[in-house]
Protein backbone atom coordinates (compact mmCIF):
# COMPACT_ATOMS: atom_id res chain seq x y z
CA UNK A 1 0.00 0.00 0.00
CA UNK A 2 1.40 3.32 -1.05
CA UNK A 3 2.08 5.73 1.86
CA UNK A 4 0.24 8.89 0.78
CA UNK A 5 0.36 11.99 2.93
CA UNK A 6 -3.86 11.66 3.62
CA UNK A 7 -3.26 8.08 5.07
CA UNK A 8 0.22 8.87 7.01
CA UNK A 9 -1.83 11.60 9.06
CA UNK A 10 -5.08 9.41 9.66
CA UNK A 11 -2.82 6.73 11.41
CA UNK A 12 -0.89 9.24 13.01
CA UNK A 13 -4.26 10.68 14.21
CA UNK A 14 -5.30 7.41 15.52
CA UNK A 15 -2.09 6.25 17.23
CA UNK A 16 -2.36 9.41 19.16
CA UNK A 17 -6.14 8.98 19.77
CA UNK A 18 -5.68 5.60 21.18
CA UNK A 19 -2.12 6.66 23.16
CA UNK A 20 -4.70 9.56 24.82
CA UNK A 21 -7.18 6.61 25.50
CA UNK A 22 -5.17 4.96 27.21
CA UNK A 23 -3.20 7.35 29.35
CA UNK A 24 -7.10 8.48 30.77
CA UNK A 25 -7.37 5.10 31.40
CA UNK A 26 -4.43 4.61 33.95
CA UNK A 27 -4.87 7.91 35.14
CA UNK A 28 -8.27 7.21 36.33
CA UNK A 29 -7.67 6.02 39.81
CA UNK A 30 -5.66 8.54 40.69
CA UNK A 31 -7.59 10.71 39.70
CA UNK A 32 -10.24 9.30 41.99
CA UNK A 33 -8.19 9.07 45.00
CA UNK A 34 -7.35 12.78 44.35
CA UNK A 35 -10.66 13.29 44.12
CA UNK A 36 -11.26 11.77 47.35
CA UNK A 37 -8.54 13.41 49.27
CA UNK A 38 -10.53 16.78 47.91
CA UNK A 39 -13.33 15.65 49.11
CA UNK A 40 -12.19 15.23 52.77
CA UNK A 41 -10.66 18.04 53.01
CA UNK A 42 -13.11 20.45 51.73
CA UNK A 43 -16.39 18.83 52.30
CA UNK A 44 -18.41 19.28 55.69
CA UNK A 45 -17.94 16.56 57.70
CA UNK A 46 -17.59 16.28 62.29
CA UNK A 47 -14.95 15.44 64.28
CA UNK A 48 -15.01 13.46 67.69
CA UNK A 49 -12.12 12.51 69.42
CA UNK A 50 -11.94 10.95 72.70
CA UNK A 51 -8.75 11.60 75.49
CA UNK A 52 -7.00 10.79 78.71
CA UNK A 53 -5.81 13.98 80.26
CA UNK A 54 -3.68 15.06 83.13
CA UNK A 55 -3.28 18.40 84.84
CA UNK A 56 -0.16 19.74 86.76
CA UNK A 57 1.04 22.70 88.78
CA UNK A 58 3.69 23.33 86.38
CA UNK A 59 7.66 22.53 86.85
CA UNK A 60 9.32 19.94 85.06
CA UNK A 61 7.72 17.76 82.72
CA UNK A 62 8.37 14.60 85.07
CA UNK A 63 5.73 16.03 87.58
CA UNK A 64 2.94 15.30 85.13
CA UNK A 65 2.99 11.74 86.87
CA UNK A 66 4.17 13.01 90.43
CA UNK A 67 0.65 13.75 91.52
CA UNK A 68 -1.50 13.29 88.52
CA UNK A 69 -4.98 14.25 88.41
CA UNK A 70 -6.12 11.32 85.09
CA UNK A 71 -9.55 11.94 83.69
CA UNK A 72 -11.41 11.86 79.94
CA UNK A 73 -12.11 14.59 77.44
CA UNK A 74 -14.66 14.26 75.04
CA UNK A 75 -14.21 16.92 71.88
CA UNK A 76 -16.99 17.44 68.98
CA UNK A 77 -16.39 19.93 66.86
CA UNK A 78 -17.73 20.61 62.99
CA UNK A 79 -15.51 21.11 60.06
CA UNK A 80 -16.63 23.71 57.18
CA UNK A 81 -14.58 24.72 54.55
CA UNK A 82 -15.73 28.40 54.44
CA UNK A 83 -13.94 29.18 57.15
CA UNK A 84 -10.23 28.68 58.45
CA UNK A 85 -11.71 27.74 61.52
CA UNK A 86 -13.19 24.45 63.36
CA UNK A 87 -15.47 25.17 65.97
CA UNK A 88 -16.58 22.55 68.71
CA UNK A 89 -17.54 21.85 72.31
CA UNK A 90 -14.70 20.12 74.99
CA UNK A 91 -15.82 18.36 78.03
CA UNK A 92 -13.61 16.66 80.79
CA UNK A 93 -14.28 14.74 84.29
CA UNK A 94 -11.35 14.45 86.70
CA UNK A 95 -11.52 12.60 89.78
CA UNK A 96 -9.20 14.57 92.05
CA UNK A 97 -9.64 13.14 95.93
CA UNK A 98 -12.15 11.35 98.30
CA UNK A 99 -12.52 9.80 101.15
CA UNK A 100 -14.66 6.52 102.96
CA UNK A 101 -16.24 7.40 106.03
CA UNK A 102 -18.40 5.26 107.87
CA UNK A 103 -22.18 6.64 109.12
CA UNK A 104 -25.02 4.98 110.83
CA UNK A 105 -28.58 6.53 109.70
CA UNK A 106 -32.26 5.32 109.94
CA UNK A 107 -33.44 2.81 107.69
CA UNK A 108 -37.19 1.73 108.30
CA UNK A 109 -37.29 2.99 111.65
CA UNK A 110 -33.79 1.40 112.45
CA UNK A 111 -30.25 2.37 112.48
CA UNK A 112 -27.81 1.22 109.82
CA UNK A 113 -24.29 1.07 109.52
CA UNK A 114 -23.07 2.00 105.97
CA UNK A 115 -19.95 3.57 104.05
CA UNK A 116 -20.10 6.97 103.00
CA UNK A 117 -17.79 7.36 99.59
CA UNK A 118 -17.00 10.84 98.92
CA UNK A 119 -15.24 11.77 95.67
CA UNK A 120 -14.32 15.25 94.51
CA UNK A 121 -14.14 15.55 90.64
CA UNK A 122 -12.70 18.25 87.81
CA UNK A 123 -15.07 19.50 85.30
CA UNK A 124 -14.99 21.36 82.45
CA UNK A 125 -16.57 22.80 79.46
CA UNK A 126 -15.17 25.01 77.33
CA UNK A 127 -16.26 26.37 73.85
CA UNK A 128 -12.79 26.24 71.13
CA UNK A 129 -11.27 27.51 67.85
CA UNK A 130 -9.45 25.24 66.15
CA UNK A 131 -6.85 25.97 62.88
CA UNK A 132 -5.67 23.10 61.46
CA UNK A 133 -2.64 23.23 59.16
CA UNK A 134 -1.47 20.48 56.23
CA UNK A 135 -4.90 18.39 56.55
CA UNK A 136 -4.29 16.96 53.28
CA UNK A 137 -0.76 15.46 55.06
CA UNK A 138 -0.18 12.79 57.31
CA UNK A 139 1.01 15.22 60.18
CA UNK A 140 -1.39 17.67 61.21
CA UNK A 141 -0.43 20.97 63.31
CA UNK A 142 -3.24 22.38 64.69
CA UNK A 143 -3.89 25.76 67.41
CA UNK A 144 -6.43 26.26 69.43
CA UNK A 145 -8.42 28.69 71.71
CA UNK A 146 -10.83 27.91 74.53
CA UNK A 147 -13.23 29.55 76.77
CA UNK A 148 -15.94 28.14 79.27
CA UNK A 149 -16.46 26.80 82.53
CA UNK A 150 -13.76 24.83 84.85
CA UNK A 151 -14.92 23.64 88.54
CA UNK A 152 -15.02 20.77 90.77
CA UNK A 153 -18.40 18.47 92.12
CA UNK A 154 -18.73 16.45 95.05
CA UNK A 155 -20.11 13.05 93.91
CA UNK A 156 -21.48 10.63 97.20
CA UNK A 157 -22.81 7.26 98.05
CA UNK A 158 -23.76 5.62 100.61
CA UNK A 159 -23.76 1.50 100.86
CA UNK A 160 -25.20 0.17 103.78
CA UNK A 161 -23.18 -2.98 105.57
CA UNK A 162 -24.69 -6.78 104.36
CA UNK A 163 -25.41 -5.04 101.08
CA UNK A 164 -24.41 -4.43 98.25
CA UNK A 165 -26.51 -1.33 97.28
CA UNK A 166 -25.26 1.85 96.33
CA UNK A 167 -27.36 4.43 97.28
CA UNK A 168 -26.73 8.23 95.49
CA UNK A 169 -26.26 11.13 97.93
CA UNK A 170 -27.65 14.50 96.77
CA UNK A 171 -26.12 13.82 92.89
CA UNK A 172 -24.50 17.35 93.36
CA UNK A 173 -24.40 17.91 96.91
CA UNK A 174 -21.56 20.70 95.97
CA UNK A 175 -20.82 22.50 92.88
CA UNK A 176 -18.16 25.12 92.56
CA UNK A 177 -16.98 26.85 89.30
CA UNK A 178 -15.19 29.60 87.42
CA UNK A 179 -14.59 31.10 83.95
CA UNK A 180 -11.21 29.93 82.36
CA UNK A 181 -10.15 30.41 79.15
CA UNK A 182 -6.77 29.78 77.42
CA UNK A 183 -4.73 28.45 74.26
CA UNK A 184 -3.68 25.07 73.49
CA UNK A 185 -1.03 23.74 71.14
CA UNK A 186 -1.19 19.93 69.44
CA UNK A 187 -0.86 17.94 66.62
CA UNK A 188 -3.46 14.97 64.35
CA UNK A 189 -1.27 12.06 63.01
CA UNK A 190 -3.49 10.05 60.62
CA UNK A 191 -3.76 6.35 61.41
CA UNK A 192 -6.44 5.32 58.75
CA UNK A 193 -8.73 6.93 56.37
CA UNK A 194 -10.36 8.94 59.05
CA UNK A 195 -8.72 8.19 61.84
CA UNK A 196 -6.04 9.57 64.13
CA UNK A 197 -3.82 10.17 67.26
CA UNK A 198 -4.04 13.42 68.59
CA UNK A 199 -1.89 14.42 70.97
CA UNK A 200 -2.53 18.28 73.05
CA UNK A 201 -0.63 20.78 74.88
CA UNK A 202 -2.66 23.12 76.77
CA UNK A 203 -2.39 26.52 79.26
CA UNK A 204 -5.74 27.80 81.49
CA UNK A 205 -5.80 31.49 82.79
CA UNK A 206 -8.62 32.15 85.00
CA UNK A 207 -10.36 35.77 86.11
CA UNK A 208 -8.38 37.66 89.66
CA UNK A 209 -8.47 34.33 92.17
CA UNK A 210 -10.56 32.31 89.57
CA UNK A 211 -8.63 29.35 90.10
CA UNK A 212 -9.51 28.64 93.32
CA UNK A 213 -12.60 26.59 94.00
CA UNK A 214 -13.88 24.87 97.31
CA UNK A 215 -14.14 21.09 97.95
CA UNK A 216 -15.51 18.94 99.46
CA UNK A 217 -14.00 18.75 103.28
CA UNK A 218 -14.16 15.62 105.37
CA UNK A 219 -14.92 17.13 108.42
CA UNK A 220 -17.82 19.08 107.30
CA UNK A 221 -19.91 16.94 106.39
CA UNK A 222 -23.78 15.53 107.84
CA UNK A 223 -25.65 12.80 107.34
CA UNK A 224 -28.70 12.97 108.69
CA UNK A 225 -31.76 10.39 109.26
CA UNK A 226 -32.91 9.80 105.95
CA UNK A 227 -29.27 9.58 104.30
CA UNK A 228 -29.24 12.96 102.75
CA UNK A 229 -25.48 14.21 102.81
CA UNK A 230 -25.14 18.25 103.20
CA UNK A 231 -21.77 20.21 103.31
CA UNK A 232 -21.14 22.53 106.04
CA UNK A 233 -17.40 23.14 105.29
CA UNK A 234 -15.15 23.26 102.25
CA UNK A 235 -11.10 23.46 101.87
CA UNK A 236 -9.92 25.33 98.72
CA UNK A 237 -8.08 24.03 95.68
CA UNK A 238 -5.89 25.83 93.63
CA UNK A 239 -6.60 24.69 89.93
CA UNK A 240 -3.30 23.58 87.85
CA UNK A 241 -2.61 25.84 85.15
CA UNK A 242 -1.05 23.36 82.59
CA UNK A 243 -3.17 20.28 81.26
CA UNK A 244 -1.44 17.28 78.52
CA UNK A 245 -3.62 14.94 76.35
CA UNK A 246 -3.81 11.93 74.22
CA UNK A 247 -6.18 10.06 72.38
CA UNK A 248 -8.09 8.67 69.22
CA UNK A 249 -10.46 11.01 66.79
CA UNK A 250 -12.19 10.63 63.45
CA UNK A 251 -14.01 12.16 60.87
CA UNK A 252 -17.23 10.94 59.79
Amino acid sequence: MKLTPLLLSFVLCLTLCLNVSGQSQVQEPAAVELEEKDDLIKAKWRHMGFHLISDWQGGDIETVLDEPSYGFALTYMKHDRKGIFDGGLDLGFQPIGGFDTTVVVAVDSLEATGTLTVRNQLVHAHYLLRLTLFQNGKIQPFGEGFAGMRGSLLGARLVLDDTDDKKPVNDVPFFSANFSYGFALGARVQLGKRSFLTARYAEMFHLEDGNIVEVADASGLAVDDNGDVTSTSTTSLELPPYSVRVGLAINF
